[in-house]
């Protein structure tokens, strides 16, 4: 089923297994490694409609993409209905096949700032938000959202009605709450409810399930518990582009330490075309090396050497020589030596965002 292609209002998809715009790891050389592995469809990384609408230069910079990028969504976020829908404007002047609201970011500082998960509060501004959105373009309009503020305040039935009934493509359902940790258990019931609402008001749309999506079985176990058409893998992916066919069922075992090599060094190669090879460069792809230096023999000490690396020319040389150190037949998480293994429920993200606060919207409004 996830295999098939979908539709997404007037765009055909290739499949429904769709990559996350996730905060500071959705850029041009993760989503063509991410596509090339399966993903059907992908966006760019969360946009702060302040920061757009004031001409941003980082935001500017973001919304770059590689020729081989036929389709590509974006996000956008704002702490006004106006802003983003002005934003989803200039957004569709831009040339982008779908355009997604978020909803549903736990960012404090973006939740501060009234925009992302803030929105769960303000069913009204909910309501108006997507209406602008939909009267400023004719492309595919989606929304994220979570089931709900807080434990305490789920509305996910109540939010999926607004949003429909606005005339929104495609909803994406995370299933936690704003205030629940990673370490909660997604609500595969939650989801489903948002998700009954959205098919009883319209029957086409395009309904995807967020939240613990790590591997094959546990995206069936999405389609199963929930009924969603799609899926959406966030954190799943970092370190693991090979989670997409292996969702899609065009891979049955992890990759060989061989295969690992090959795609881990095409990664750096799309990096040093999109950012050059300098420090700055090396910096920016130090997360995506240690997320990959998982799974095999004495990964620490290859993390070790990665955290330090001044160039992209250094991190190939280094990741070139781990893997002539083992045999190339060697499967990623085969337990065939010490530090083989890093647990799978690890939030390699969670550092990123919650404990330092990462995400956009930090502008001020005039």
């Amino acid at each position: 089923m996830l295999s098939a292609p979908v539709q997404l209002g007037s765009l055909t998809l290739p499949n429904a297994v769709l990559l996350a715009p996730l905060a500071g790891v959705s850029d041009v050389p993760f989503r063509r490694i991410c596509t090339e592995l399966g993903a059907g469809f992908t966006y760019v990384e969360m946009l702060s409609s302040i920061a757009l609408l004031h001409g941003n230069r980082r935001t500017r910079e973001m919304l770059g993409r590689h020729a081989d990028e036929k389709i590509l969504g974006v996000q956008v976020t704002g702490p006004r209905p106006d802003l983003v829908g002005q934003s989803v404007r200039l957004l569709h002047d831009h040339g982008f096949e779908a355009i997604d609201i978020n909803m549903g970011c736990p960012v404090r500082k973006i939740v501060g700032s009234g925009s992302g998960a803030a929105f769960l509060k303000d069913l009204d501004r909910i309501r108006q938000t997507v209406a602008v959105a939909r009267a400023a373009t004719s492309r595919p309009l989606s929304v994220k959202i979570r089931i709900g503020f807080s434990p305490d305040a789920i509305n996910v039935e109540e939010t999926v009605a607004l949003i429909v009934g606005e005339g929104a493509d495609q909803i994406t359902i995370h299933g936690r709450t704003r205030e629940d940790s990673y370490g909660v258990p997604v609500s595969y019931p939650g989801i489903a409810r948002g998700i009954q609402v959205a098919q009883s008001l319209q029957p086409t749309l395009f309904t995807v399930g967020n939240g613990d999506v790590m591997d094959a079985a546990s995206a069936q176990t999405m389609v199963r518990e929930t009924g969603c058409r799609g899926v959406m893998v966030s954190r799943g992916a970092l370190g693991n582009p090979w989670l997409f066919e292996e969702i899609l069922g065009r891979r049955q075992q992890p990759p060989s330490l061989a295969e690992w090599g090959e795609v881990v060094l095409r990664h750096l190669d799309y990096h040093q075309e999109f950012y050059g090879d300098n420090e700055l460069a090396a910096r920016l792809t130090r997360k995506h090396l240690i997320w990959y230096a998982s799974g095999f023999p004495h990964t620490h000490r290859l993390r070790e050497q990665i955290n330090h690396v001044a160039s992209l020319t250094e991190a190939k040389a280094i990741i070139r020589r781990y893997v002539a150190e083992w045999p190339g037949e060697l499967r990623r998480f085969s337990d065939t030596g010490p530090g083989a293994r890093l647990a799978r429920d690890h939030d390699p993200k969670y550092e990123m965002d919650r404990q330092l606060d990462r995400g956009v919207g930090t502008e001020e409004l005039p």
